[in-house]
């Protein structure tokens, strides 16, 4: 959660990889680590912005305009985040969120990428009106830029994890463990989570 009580993006990562994490940092208020990773993303942003508005991200769209550092919310999901571009295409009341990743195009996209971008795209067909075709992530170590449909069956599924999240936050409930045991080896929470 921000500092005002909101769900974002790094709630749905943590919820993904074990849903107790949930309920310890945002229900204990036992904060978790920044890592050094999550720094340099977020100078490499910076960036990203930087260099994407002089060069064309996706060819098929150059001559679209883009908005940047787009804060998205919604009360109703008590969710926000801040998405990296949107292209829009006002004519056709399509728009096309992308993701900057300072990272090697994997060879299968990770479950966190998908969660991150299908997220975004809500927020962005929710406040903005658009309808969300498709969306992109691109990878700049590789400077691969990857095309992901976005359907309205994925975008429930979101929606559900963050109502999910909300009432851990809610009823202060403590959720099950993650049935990956090895994932507990490197967790900062393990020495209190004491995993039943």
């Amino acid at each position: 959660m921000d500092n005002e009580g909101k769900l974002t993006i790094k709630d749905l990562m943590n919820f993904s990889y074990c849903e107790r994490l949930i309920y310890f940092e945002n229900v204990l208020r036992i904060p978790q680590a920044t890592t050094i990773k999550e720094l340099k993303g977020r100078e490499l942003h910076n960036v990203f912005t930087q260099k994407s508005k002089r060069t064309k991200i996706v060819r098929e769209f150059e001559r679209l305009p883009k908005l940047y550092a787009l804060a998205l919310e919604s009360k109703e999901l008590n969710f926000r985040t801040v998405l990296d571009c949107l292209i829009l295409d006002k004519a056709k009341n399509e728009a096309f969120p992308i993701e900057y990743k300072d990272a090697k195009k994997p060879e299968r996209l990770y479950r966190t990428f998908m969660i991150q971008i299908l997220a975004e795209s809500l927020l962005v067909k929710e406040n903005m009106s658009y309808s969300v075709p498709f969306a992109f992530i691109k990878f700049e170590q590789t400077d691969d830029l990857v095309k992901i449909p976005i359907t309205d069956y994925d975008l429930e599924k979101v929606r559900q994890t963050i109502a999910e999240i909300n009432k851990i936050v809610q009823t202060e409930a403590i959720p099950e463990p993650t049935p990956y045991v090895k994932r507990c080896k490197d967790c900062g929470y393990r020495k209190i989570c004491r995993r039943a």
